[in-house]
């Protein structure tokens, strides 16, 4: 059954990545956890059957690395520290620590086998485009520029993108396996490493200083601007959850005691990036203002008073 469940994981990774992160940590997360089962045996199959669709011109190089190293290997990572009880510190520093290095790695080795298949998707995009409206017509134009800045975004963002993404679906996935072993708890105190904050103000600092340089603007500043707010991108999950921890001390149990309001929560979040960005801003903030014992005190001073 478990291996079942992985072919239908890696159908729903060659869409995305993301997706089928969140479908195998719920459906095979508790083989591992409750029934101890080895990773090692469901990784092995999961590496035969990309090797199977790979080797049968159904996926191609860097549909396997996604799903071997983005989907598989996170997965099998996040299994093997649950079970063992590793802090939930270590576990996303580790997380993401595996995806910024596979993502660095396929940026040095296949940027331009990337970009090449992103361009012939653009180019089947613009037929499309001519055959639908006139060349020259205010709709071609309008979804012409679309296209254009869509193109100009992935190039300069996609490794970002790629971490935020698998991040923020590893998190949403460890809390709706772990609901069982009372990890929601953990959110209580959990914060983010502070080295990590004063990088972030630096990275922070030149995406938004580099704009306003009078100067002749070269390749390297490009570079250096580029990455920087690539790196926002892919922090913005380590400070999501921490503002988690925040809104759980704050609303949590009120959400947590009713199905359908834990769903709709859960639902908001996935759907609507002003919701996790507005959650990963306070968790940023709580560095300074330390909201969570901020409540416990307040809560201290009123039983006092009474």
């Amino acid at each position: 059954m478990i291996y079942l469940i992985g072919l239908i994981g890696i159908i729903i990774g060659l869409f995305s990545p993301a997706a089928g992160i969140l479908y195998l940590i719920p459906t095979v997360g508790v083989y591992f956890i409750e029934k101890k089962q080895k990773e090692s045996s469901f990784f092995i199959g999961w590496l035969f059957g990309c090797g199977i669709l790979y080797s049968l011109n159904i996926i191609d190089k860097i549909q396997v690395l996604n799903l071997v190293f983005g989907t598989g290997l996170s997965c099998i990572l996040l299994f093997y520290m649950i079970k063992r009880e590793f802090l939930i510190n270590t576990i996303y520093m580790s997380l993401l620590l595996l995806n910024s290095g596979y993502i660095a790695i396929r940026q040095i080795l296949f940027s331009e086998y990337i970009f090449e298949r992103y361009a012939q998707a653009v180019d089947e995009a613009m037929k499309i485009l001519s055959n639908r409206f006139p060349e020259g017509s205010e709709q071609y134009s309008l979804f012409l520029e679309m296209i254009e800045m869509t193109k100009n975004f992935y190039q300069k963002y996609s490794p970002g993108i790629w971490i935020l993404t698998m991040m923020f679906c590893l998190i949403v996935g460890y809390y709706i396996l772990s609901k069982k072993y009372n990890a929601l708890e953990t959110l209580r105190n959990y914060q983010t490493h502070r080295y990590i904050i004063y990088s972030l103000i630096l990275a922070l600092m030149i995406a938004v200083l580099s704009p306003m340089y009078k100067g002749e603007p070269t390749f390297i500043m490009g570079k250096v601007q580029t990455s920087a707010i690539n790196y926002l991108f892919a922090m913005t999950p380590l400070f999501f959850l921490q503002g988690l921890g925040v809104l759980k001390m704050k609303i949590g149990r009120w959400i947590i005691s009713s199905k359908i309001l834990l769903f709709l929560a859960v639902l908001t979040v996935i759907i609507n990036p002003y919701v996790v960005l507005f959650i990963s801003v306070i968790g940023l903030f709580d560095n300074w203002f330390d909201f969570r014992n901020l409540s416990q005190t307040e809560d201290v001073n009123e039983n006092h008073s009474d």
